[in-house]
């Protein structure tokens, strides 16, 4: 099952045409692409879905280190909320690099066939979410 938004366009984020039946790795990628659009949405842009993304980071980096789990608590709630295709979503804080401001995130979950998925996530310094391929645990 692909994103409304792959559907929309056609085609995958990297471009890539959308196939007609898709498979499992069609379907990593497809949540992996939805995820960096959410993770790097803000709240409040779209006036129809006001929660959709993520609140405001300023705050949160202004509070460093003390606000990790509150990024964390954050960003888990919006995927539980906005990517169905993921299920049992925990999002854990790692070791932070103090003098990039780069504050890491793993998202672990699991989707409807059992499959467990882990994926690497960066939040740089300008507020920018980055996304690793996922992989398969």
């Amino acid at each position: 099952m692909h994103a409304l938004y792959d559907v929309l366009r056609g085609k995958m984020a990297s471009g890539q045409p959308l196939p007609n039946f898709p498979n499992h790795d069609d379907l990593l990628v497809s949540i992996h692409d939805h995820l960096m659009r959410l993770l790097n949405a803000r709240q409040g842009v779209l006036e129809h879905l006001p929660d959709y993304g993520l609140p405001d980071l300023d705050m949160f980096y202004r509070e460093l280190p003390y606000s990790e789990q509150d990024i964390a608590f954050a960003v888990k709630k919006v995927i539980e909320k906005y990517e169905p295709r993921l299920v049992q979503v925990r999002v854990q804080p790692r070791a932070r690099d103090i003098r990039s401001c780069v504050v890491r995130m793993e998202i672990n979950g699991r989707l409807h066939d059992g499959t467990q998925v882990r994926f690497q996530t960066l939040f740089k310094s300008n507020y920018q979410a980055q996304v690793m391929q996922p992989n398969r645990m």
